[in-house]
This record gives C-alpha cells, structure tokens and sequence, in this order.
C-alpha cells in the first residue's frame, strides 16, 4: 500500500517543523544528484563531440584519404546526424525547425561558393534564382492574398496535421498491441473502416506499416505477409494503401543500413532484399503501392541518398524507377519544410531535384497525388491551387494523372466515398476557373473513376496508379487494344 506523506509524518515522531526540513532536505539531495549527473553528462557529451570533430580533422590529411579526403569524415558524420534526426522525429515542430535551419545554412553554404566560383553570375544561374523567387511568390499569394484564401490554407494545414496524426498513432487509434502480442487483423481493419471516410485510408497505412513490422524481426525469408495467414481474407478494398504501408516498413528498416557512403555492393543487396521482400509479400497487381514508399522513405528521411538509391535501382529493378520517384514527390507534400501553407513552395523542390524527364513526371504525379487526397474534402483548396498555379501544371499531364490515380485509390479503398462523390460535382467558384479547373481536374477525374478503375480494378493492377503513365493507355492494352 502506497504511505503518504501524512501517514510518515505521523510513523515519525517528528514535530512538523522538523518533518518539513526534512523532506525539503531529502528533495535537495535529490535535486542536487540530478544536477550533478546531468552537468556530467553534459560535459561527457560535448567532450566527446569536441574529439569527435578532431578525429574527423585528422582523417581530412592522412595519406590513405588524401585522395578523397572528405569521404572518411562525412561517412562518419552522416550516421551522427542520422541519429539526431530519428530522436527530432518524435516532435513534428522540432523535425520541422531542424530542416528548415538545415536547408537554410545548405542554401547560404552554395550561394557562398557558387559567387565565390562566379556561377552566381551566369545567365542560367540567375534565370533558375528567377523561377524559384516566381514560384515562391506564387505560394506565398496562393495562402495570403486574401482573407478566404487564408481561411482555406488554415484548412489544408488543419488537413497535414490529421493525415500526420492518423499514420503516426494507428497503433493506438486501431488498439493494436505491442507486438510481441498477437492481434486479430481483420478486427484492426475494421476499427479502421469505423473511422470514417477520410480518416479509414490513413489508418489503413499506418497499419500496413505496423503489421509488417512484426515480421521483419523474424527469421528470413519472409514471406506471405499480405498473401497468407489472416491477411489471406482481408476485404479487397484495404489492399492498396496495406501495401503502402508495408513499403514503408521494408524502407524505414532497410534505409537504416545504408548511408550515402556504404560501398555500391552494400546497397544494391539492401535493395535487393526490399524487392525481393515487395515481391514474396505482395498480392499481384499491389507491388507498385508498396514499390512507391520506398521513394517516400528515402526522401522523408535520407534524402542525400535519393540520387543513389536511383541509380542502383535502375540496375536492381528497372520496373521500380518510376514508383520510387514517385513517393519522392509523394514525400515532398508532407516534408516539414513544406508543411505549412504560404511559406515554402515544393514545386521549386521538383523544379531542382530530379535528374532526368521521367523522374521529374513521376514527382509532378506524386505530388499531385498527395495534394489531391489530402484537400479532397475542399476541393476549393485544388481550386485555387489552379488560379495561381495553372500555368505551370498544365504543361505537363503529370499533375492530372496524379489526380486521377489519387482518386481511383480513393474510390477502391473507401467504395462510394462521400467525399470523391463531391470532388468530382465540384463547380469552380469563379467562372474564369471553370475551363482550367475542367481540363485539368473535372473532365480527368470523372473519368478515371468511372471508366479506368473498373477496368485496373477486374485486371488486378490497381498498383499501377503508383507511378506516372497514361491511364488510358493502360486500359486499352487490359481491354485487347480498344481506347476511349
């Protein structure tokens, strides 16, 4: 039985007086330790750190590194970093913070060098500053140029924080429990599903990602985790977005392993072993949902190793470039640079990170594909997003194919969602936006829910909408070469 303070004090003998300054000293010890080891701590740390960096200096002049002498010191400062950022991921605000002070000093460190090269000064150099500072002013107008348009970015805000929130906490939301204790998944599926429409598909992911977790402890191989045992009955529409999360959860073990300093061999088998586990774990048709988050993971998380993870890919499995890039893009609209609204714009992100044509086409997508299912609910939100943006999505069918594939997967995973069912009756407010709204957006995604999901749905490839193609295309080659 726990003894309160009432009942020691009456088991001493004590006067009240006496009592007090006793257990006001007793709290001073206590205070006084924790300062003590705390201060100790402190200096440990920063001592360590001190010789840490010192060592890294000495590793920058000894002859076996003078041939690539910073290699030796980023490898070992790359998984110092690492680890910071895995403790920051437990506060959204201070992730958030982290990377925007990062991105900053990396955005000063190449102004200093580029003017001090004189690349400051070249036309192209000035010409890309024009279009990311065009861009720029077109977020910052898009949120602020007027009192509705702040109240519908206060609303995609409040959209970022549910969607962030739902994945993260699916394990407490759903009731799983921890995971050395079996669970009933298709119970889990179902509190999933009595979420709501909206929230079901977010829970749905956050528990794909948790239930493959609790294979990836075991032996190897493994196999079957959305092919066998009780996911053997799982109702079609959670497939999709159950493999996402699985994607997730090879990627966010397997990313860990590897740093942008690993030797090529290293990373190939790691990315062997995450193709290897899509395919022995994946229902056919669904590869490509799980495929994409490895793109999501490695940008979120590790994004000096997007350019690597590509290239080696590309060699690994060449079917699986496009899904990559794709979850980058994915990644770009809920990275914590980009979370809130106005202030920093992704675009220019997919202006300056990819390499070539089809890596730039499947960002558009995924980012389109994000910023579609997360505002679906508003679709005033796309609607205005056009008004300042139109000029640029519209040259390429990237942006609408990512809003077409975005609501296919909504149609399967919540069948006759509410939402989409208003998304697609949507009337743009304003009569100038009516024509781009319905070229881009209307006319597009009428017909991808009508026409193209049944068809990707009965030919079982509905993981196709997980990378940028043309869709109808693909339905003519599903139907025997008939194209509407």
């Amino acid at each position: 039985m726990r003894v309160g303070h009432g009942q020691r004090f009456k088991e001493s003998g004590m006067g009240a007086d006496a009592f007090l300054r006793n257990s006001l000293g007793e709290v001073g010890k206590r205070l006084e330790f924790f300062m003590l080891e705390l201060t100790k701590s402190a200096m440990r740390y920063s001592w360590a750190i001190s010789l840490f960096g010192a060592q890294q200096l000495k590793n920058l002049v000894t002859p076996d590194n003078l041939r690539h002498p910073t290699r030796r010191a980023n490898a070992a400062f790359y998984p110092i970093t690492q680890a910071v950022e895995d403790r920051l991921n437990d506060s959204a605000l201070l992730f958030g913070v982290f990377l925007l002070g990062e991105d900053a000093q990396r955005a000063l460190v190449d102004l200093t060098f580029d003017s001090l090269k004189l690349r400051a000064f070249t036309p192209s150099y000035i010409a890309r500053l024009t279009q990311d500072f065009s861009i720029q002013l077109k977020e910052s107008r898009r949120v602020f140029s007027s009192v509705e348009n702040v109240r519908l970015g206060w609303e995609e805000l409040k959209n970022n924080v549910e969607v962030f929130t739902l994945v993260k906490n699916a394990s407490q939301l759903l009731a799983i429990p921890p995971s050395d204790q079996d669970f009933d998944l298709g119970k889990a599926v179902e509190a999933a599903y009595a979420l709501g429409q909206f929230p079901d598909l977010w829970a749905v992911e956050g528990l794909g990602h948790d239930y493959a977790l609790r294979f990836l402890g075991k032996s190897k191989p493994i196999r079957g985790i959305l092919t066998e045992g009780q996911a053997r009955t799982l109702p079609d529409k959670c497939l999709t977005m159950m493999h996402a999360g699985m994607g997730l959860a090879f990627g966010s073990q397997l990313m860990d392993t590897i740093t942008p300093y690993s030797p090529a061999s290293q990373i190939r088998a790691v990315l062997q072993e995450y193709v290897t586990l899509v395919k022995d774990n994946s229902r056919k048709g669904y590869e490509g949902a799980a495929y994409e988050s490895l793109g999501l993971v490695t940008r979120f998380w590790h994004s000096q190793m997007v350019n690597i993870v590509d290239q080696h890919m590309q060699d690994v499995e060449p079917g699986a470039v496009g899904y990559f890039w794709h979850g980058v893009g994915r990644a770009l609209y809920f990275f914590p640079t980009y979370f809130v609204p106005g202030l920093l714009s992704p675009w220019i992100a997919v202006e300056q990170e990819p390499p070539y044509e089809l890596a730039k086409l499947n960002m558009i997508a995924g980012l389109a594909w994000a910023t579609t299912v997360v505002d679906v609910r508003q679709p005033q939100i796309l609607e205005t997003f056009l008004e300042y943006y139109g000029d640029i999505v519209s040259k390429t069918p990237a942006f609408t194919n990512g809003v077409m594939a975005t609501l296919i997967m909504g149609s399967d995973i919540t069948p006759d969602d509410y939402y989409i069912r208003q998304f697609l009756a949507h009337k743009p407010a304003h009569p100038q936006a009516t024509e781009l709204w319905n070229k881009l957006v209307g006319y597009p995604a009428n017909d991808a829910v009508h026409r193209i999901y049944p068809v990707l749905k009965k030919h079982h490839r509905l993981g196709e909408v997980f990378r940028y193609q043309d869709l109808s295309e693909l339905v003519g080659r599903l139907e025997g070469g008939r194209r509407a």
